[in-house]
């Protein structure tokens, strides 16, 4: 028995048309009329619904296809439209970043006009591809609604879920537009004392002088010191002998910190070093101090360079800069005397 559709179809509608006075009479019996009985037997109650007449004609109707290709012409349409859309902003955002190309690559200004840029782009890409993809939904006749409150109900767990992130992504944006801390800036966290490397959004990277990468998220940065900022302080501590003349000693410190001055005038943040005097009476000597204000980052050389020189003074000048030594009493039954040191 062939069972295509095509034929079920023929031979039912013949069927239908070759009724007998018989079947009005069981329709009669049955209690509906001919059209009830018509709607008894059908071709299309003998076939599944997705291979009904109906669907079948719709299928193959020209208006059916029409309607697929305006809907298909729609959402083309609508990616297009979001494609174009973040293009137009990527190069806008890149024009406005060319103006600060001449500037050096660790340039507070360089630093957060790419940051901008970088955050602007990421959020009009989650914009307008979230949107594109809701009116694509709503082309095909898609129930979003249902949709939008599944995504606002996982966009509430997941935001419960990076609290830190979150915090840590705000830390750093403030950061940065705080103008507190550049690539390159010289700062200490804690115990720990580095350069800084790299300032992201979530995230800020301090090389160690031992050479060792500290990362730090942007929201446990809370408090933190930077010596890159205006200015910075040479502290060169010399120990003096208490047999020697002060004065004297002080007068060669000064005469030195002034000859390394003439000489670095390039890096002097105030006119010339201070000999601050004595500031400690120490178990070996007595400690004065030579403090000289420079630019950022120069700080460690000027120190070695004024310790060097005060050397050198120093032994032009028979001037002894004493060695740790302690004085040692020894108390017994007896009570002997002190035993003191050899120098």
């Amino acid at each position: 028995m062939d069972l295509r559709p095509q034929n079920m179809l023929r031979r039912l509608q013949q069927a239908q048309n070759a009724a007998t006075p018989q079947d009005a009479a069981v329709g009669d019996t049955l209690g509906v009329d001919g059209a009830g009985a018509d709607s008894l037997v059908t071709p299309e109650s003998f076939l599944p619904n997705p291979f009904n007449a109906d669907t079948v004609d719709q299928l193959l109707s020209a208006d059916a296809w029409l309607d697929a290709g305006q809907t298909a012409l729609r959402i083309a349409i609508i990616l297009v439209l979001a494609w174009l859309l973040i293009r137009l902003f990527d190069r806008a955002t890149r024009k406005w970043t060319q103006q600060f190309d001449a500037l050096p690559l660790i340039h507070p200004r360089r630093q957060r006009a790419f940051l901008v840029k970088s955050l602007l782009l990421s959020t009009v890409r989650y914009v307008v591809w979230p949107l594109a993809v809701i009116t694509v939904l709503g082309q095909l006749n898609i129930d979003v609604a249902a949709l939008v409150a599944t995504a606002g109900i996982a966009g509430i767990a997941i935001g419960f879920g990076a609290q830190s992130l979150v915090k840590d992504v705000i830390s750093g944006v403030l950061l940065l537009f705080d103008d507190s801390i550049h690539v390159g800036d010289l700062v200490r966290l804690g115990q720990d004392e580095g350069i800084v490397e790299y300032i992201g959004v979530r995230i800020i990277k301090v090389r160690r002088f031992n050479g060792e990468l500290l990362m730090i998220p942007a929201g446990e940065l809370r408090t933190f010191g930077n010596r890159s900022i205006d200015f910075t302080r040479v502290i060169v501590n010399v120990g003096l002998s208490y047999g020697d003349d002060h004065e004297r000693v002080m007068a060669v410190m000064e005469r030195v910190a002034l000859a390394w001055a003439e000489e670095h005038r390039d890096i002097l943040k105030e006119e010339n070093p201070i000999v601050q005097g004595i500031t400690d009476f120490a178990e070996s000597s007595v400690n004065a101090r030579v403090v000289v204000m420079v630019v950022p980052g120069e700080q460690w050389e000027a120190e070695r360079q004024l310790r060097r020189a005060i050397k050198t003074a120093f032994d032009e000048e028979g001037i002894e800069i004493p060695f740790p030594q302690r004085t040692v009493h020894v108390r017994g039954p007896g009570n002997p005397p002190a035993i003191e040191p050899e120098a």
